[in-house]
């Protein structure tokens, strides 16, 4: 049922911090590909906000996909994301405006048609279903959050396994620019997207680094990308500053939009070591557990994830390059600047889609997955 060769791509959501994904994509797909002689092909895309729309691009494209990401971010403009006008935040009563956009509405900072066209337009969709219809892609996932339950439900295109848990369920369908704009949908920053007479947002509310949809559809090897540095590793505020609202916004993206895969991970190792065992100790040990129980398997899986925190990049990069922004979104963001500390512009970090700091970032993921080419070469 299951081929060892099943190579699965999870990819975190993040807004802006998708730059870093891209980075380690080119090294991953442009560069150790080829020096070991071969493709890489992921079967299976899980992804979440614009990690789904990262992996749209990969599912269609693959290694070209990769080169054209980390090209698009490193010539990224605020404009080809979003819009905010001066006579928005003039007629800013209450702290969000009601947006209207082709595929849904509601109370939002920004005006996201800039990506909604870009999205529809631009992303080869024929060439990702032909790909999937092929099966030559297995299958893909796209995580979104229904508004009205809570509900974290994957939209899933290929055939897919029995999954359903009280708060996930894979809900199959034919992938496109909607499903992908719905998961990207950062509730209050973008408005929610309209899909079959149902509201969905921001897949990264219930689960923002989809591991187990790529396990269970049948991945033997996973290479999960993330875009957050590790907690222990981030430094702390001072003391004596109290928190602002803006500083506040960024942790609860941070609680809100980046689980702990790490976790996720640890879990999937510990099953491994105890199959092992278990195979050791007992020769028809794998034998008995699917008869009796059902079918467990080792999943082999690496993780990349920023060696630097983005924050400081985010707050650095636009201290020095504020002044090529559009006047209203300079105003914006310069509040949120003034207001965080330098060593924690966490919002600031989502919603910076420029060149300076996203170019930086794509070269960071680059470097961090170069950092670990042998564990990923023997991975892909």
């Amino acid at each position: 049922m299951y081929d060892a060769h099943v190579l699965g791509l999870v990819l975190s959501g993040g807004g802006a911090r998708g730059a870093y994904e891209a980075g380690v994509l080119r090294y991953v797909f442009d560069v150790l590909g080829p020096a070991l002689g071969r493709e890489v092909t992921p079967r299976i895309i899980c992804g979440t906000s614009i990690g789904a729309l990262t992996g749209a691009w990969i599912g269609a494209l693959g290694r070209v996909g990769a080169v054209n990401l980390a090209t698009m971010w490193q010539q990224m403009e605020v404009d080809h994301v979003y819009r905010l006008r001066m006579r928005d935040l003039l007629a800013w009563r209450d702290p969000f405006l009601f947006r209207r956009t082709p595929v849904g509405e509601g109370q939002a900072l920004f005006d996201p048609t800039p990506l909604y066209e870009r999205v529809k337009d631009h992303l080869p969709w024929a060439l990702l279903h032909e790909r999937i219809d092929s099966r030559e892609l297995r299958a893909m996932v796209v995580a979104t959050t229904d508004v009205m339950t809570g509900r974290c439900i994957q939209f899933t295109d290929g055939p897919i396994l029995p999954f359903e848990r009280p708060n996930t369920k894979l809900l199959p369908t034919r992938i496109q620019a909607v499903h992908c704009l719905a998961s990207a949908a950062i509730p209050l920053v973008f408005p929610a997207v309209a899909i079959g007479g149902r509201y969905y947002v921001d897949g990264s509310l219930r689960q923002n680094t989809p591991l187990l949809p790529a396990i269970m559809l049948g991945a033997e090897r996973v290479l999960v990308v993330g875009v957050k540095r590790g907690t222990n590793q981030d430094a702390p505020r001072a003391a004596n500053a109290a928190p602002t609202p803006f500083f506040l916004a960024g942790k609860a993206l941070d609680a809100l939009l980046l689980d702990d895969i790490e976790d996720d991970i640890r879990e999937v190792q510990s099953v491994n070591k105890l199959l092992k065992w278990g195979q050791t100790a007992f020769p028809d040990f794998m034998e008995r557990l699917a008869r009796e129980h059902r079918p467990y398997r080792m999943v082999e899986t690496g993780y990349v994830r920023p060696s630097e925190d983005l924050g400081r990049i985010a707050a650095a990069c636009f201290e020095q390059n504020r002044s090529h922004l559009p006047f209203a979104t300079r105003t914006f963001l310069s509040m949120i600047h003034n207001r965080e500390a330098d060593d924690n512009s966490d919002l600031l970090s989502y919603l910076y889609f420029h060149k300076s700091f996203t170019g930086e970032l794509e070269a960071l993921g680059f470097e961090d997955a170069q950092r670990q080419e042998e564990v990923l070469a023997g991975l892909v």
